[in-house]
């Protein structure tokens, strides 16, 4: 091989090293969006689907869905935080000291050491919840030890529709948002919802320091967007923002958005970032 093939060869493998390098800084991140089976199989009573394994850290999410009469029992551990987030039916939860009936897109988490949760559903009942069980480390078991003794509960609970409204610049005036999980409560983890008709959009928005899930919740139909991709998020579909893009919604005439974020924090300093909410309540006195 002569000298001008030799250089010809290599001219040729910098053009693809090159080429490769470009091509992966300027595609668009991946949005991965689970719809979840929302019809139980025919002749089962328990259905479990395990969604979006391995996107968050520490994190195991599934979607579990009880045909009545049913009653089980979930075993809890301190080494983990178990949420539990009802999306269709009614039921009623119990703890080692409390009992709770629960209603559709409502959220309950067992604190201070319960042992296990037993959840009970009535004849002709279907119930699809999601539970989410993560991982605490060092750090969040220290920090939960010292949180404010009014965020210590045995029993959270609440409805979606009955929590605390907020705004954020990034949003029109004609969009509700509504604070479920505050900051300090779960270690490094928050959640919300926002809900509106179209047309409506939140705006393209940056937070590095988290990783954020978006579920679609009743009637939700949206366009999400991350960077140049952008991808649809029905009811009942799970979705992983790629964490550090430039991301927002759209939301079309005649649509609605009614999705709910969370938030995983990467750290604890991380949460300075919930300070871009600010009550309507604060709002309301200026």
């Amino acid at each position: 091989m002569n000298s001008f093939q030799i250089f010809r060869n290599y001219f040729i493998s910098l053009c693809f090293v090159f080429a490769v390098l470009f091509s992966s800084c300027n595609s668009s991140p991946e949005i991965v969006v689970q719809d979840m089976n929302m019809v139980m199989p025919d002749g089962e009573s328990v259905f479990t689907e395990e969604l979006l394994k391995g996107e968050i850290a520490e994190t195991k999410i599934e979607h579990i869905a009880y045909q009545g009469p049913m009653t089980k029992t979930i075993s809890l551990t301190d080494e983990n935080v178990t949420m539990f987030l009802f999306m269709t039916g009614n039921a009623t939860i119990k703890t080692d000291t409390i009992i709770q009936d629960v209603a559709p897109e409502s959220i309950a988490i067992p604190m201070n050491g319960s042992n296990s949760i037993k959840i009970q559903v009535p004849e002709n009942e279907q119930l699809h919840f999601l539970q989410f069980t993560k991982k605490l480390s060092k750090q969040d078991l220290e920090d939960l030890k010292n949180f404010p003794e009014k965020n210590k509960y045995d029993l959270f609970y609440t409805r979606f529709v009955d929590c605390e409204p907020y705004t954020e610049k990034i949003k029109s005036p004609n969009t509700t948002s509504r604070t479920v999980l505050p900051a300090d409560i779960v270690p490094r983890v928050s959640l919300g919802t926002v809900e509106a008709m179209g047309p409506d959009k939140v705006g393209a928005h940056e937070h590095p320091m988290l990783d954020q899930l978006f579920l679609g919740l009743s009637e939700n139909d949206i366009i999400v967007h991350a960077d140049d991709a952008s991808t649809e998020l029905k009811q009942y579909s799970l979705l992983h923002i790629p964490i550090g893009s430039s991301h927002g919604v759209t939301v079309h005439d005649n649509k609605r958005m009614n999705y709910m974020w969370m938030d995983f924090f990467l750290t604890k300093e991380g949460q300075e970032w919930l300070k871009t909410h600010k009550p309507t309540s604060t709002d309301d006195k200026k």
